[in-house]
């Protein structure tokens, strides 16, 4: 499952993206809910998994640890840790919710507390497991995000939901969802496009070597609300007709007058005075399913857009953050 949004910004200085100079410090893990001391070491083992898996040096745990706080919000802890060694540091926050879980992991400039990197997961009916490997994964794109800062362009990785809306980048057609295209560093604007469904914008800075990640849902365009309005109106007066048809069904054949005798009745038996009722409720129910059929088509073809979900670039110090 693919992050829900990345945050790239620069780092501090062009030094500290070289390996040798990078010590990365895993802060206590911040945790809402209940889950054991062993859940939450192996969590974080899972998580100095992924981030050794680069040419990084990650201070000691049992130091993060102690000099550290669970979340490491405030800059306080973050001189601390920068103290003890660290240059970054990951912190990270876990929400649980019966077997949900919710991850959000930031990786911090531990001396200007800039936010360099933030990814968010979500986790739906996992065992701790399960969280563990995919923080592993998490701390190695992590790693892997810090290392290319800096290194060839920035890369644009743009989907849709619909796929297959045409793409704007500062106003010049450059492909249809989903696309992976390589960009110049710098504030881009955004634009996709698709027939049926809003024109949606965003404005992002992109930053060498970053790689932004971004996912839109497109909302369909309002509906015409005289033809919502036809659409309703067909569908109760079909509904009506459907349901006048049914009767005049059923009363087919029956007889309408309560006593038959003698010669009311024929050699089968049966009363001569019946309904007949039989062609006209047919085509009453007929002529009530078309009208029911063509008001819901109207209906969904013209119903108004779900509320959009907000989307704002937020200052992080020095990068910007998209939130979706």
């Amino acid at each position: 499952m693919p992050p829900a949004g990345v945050v790239w910004a620069a780092p501090s200085g062009g030094a500290a993206t070289q390996a040798e100079s990078v010590r990365i410090a895993v802060a206590p893990l911040r945790v809402e809910g209940q889950v054991d001391e062993a859940t939450r070491k192996g969590w974080v083992a899972g998580l100095r998994r992924g981030l050794m898996r680069g040419s990084f040096t990650l201070v000691e745990q049992d130091v993060a640890d102690r000099v550290g706080e669970p979340g490491c919000v405030r800059q306080a802890c973050l001189d601390a840790l920068r103290e003890a060694g660290a240059t970054h540091v990951v912190r990270t926050g876990i929400t649980v919710k019966s077997r949900d879980f919710l991850l959000e992991l930031e990786l911090v400039d531990a001396g200007s507390g800039a936010v360099i990197f933030k990814s968010q997961e979500t986790c739906e009916i996992c065992g701790v497991g399960e969280v563990a490997d995919l923080l592993d994964s998490q701390g190695a794109l992590l790693q892997t995000r810090l290392a290319a800062l800096g290194q060839g362009p920035p890369v644009l990785v743009l989907d849709t939901r619909p796929s297959g809306a045409l793409v704007h980048v500062d106003g010049e057609v450059v492909g249809k969802t989903p696309l992976e295209r390589p960009l110049l560093a710098g504030a881009r604007k955004i634009r996709v496009t698709m027939p049926g469904y809003i024109t949606e914008e965003r404005e992002l800075t992109f930053v060498a070597g970053a790689r932004e990640d971004v996912v839109i849902e497109l909302q369909r365009t309002p509906g015409n609300p005289r033809r919502r309005a036809l659409g309703g109106a067909a569908l109760g007066g079909g509904l009506a007709l459907f349901g006048a048809g049914v009767a005049l069904l059923a009363l087919d054949d029956a007889p309408f007058k309560r006593r038959c005798t003698g010669a009311e009745i024929d050699a089968d038996g049966d009363c001569r005075w019946l309904y007949n009722t039989g062609w006209g409720g047919a085509a009453l129910a007929v002529s009530g399913a078309v009208l029911v059929t063509l008001g819901i088509v109207a209906l969904v073809r013209n119903r108004a857009p779900r509320p959009a979900r907000s989307a704002r670039v937020l200052p992080t110090g020095l990068g910007v953050m998209a939130r979706f």
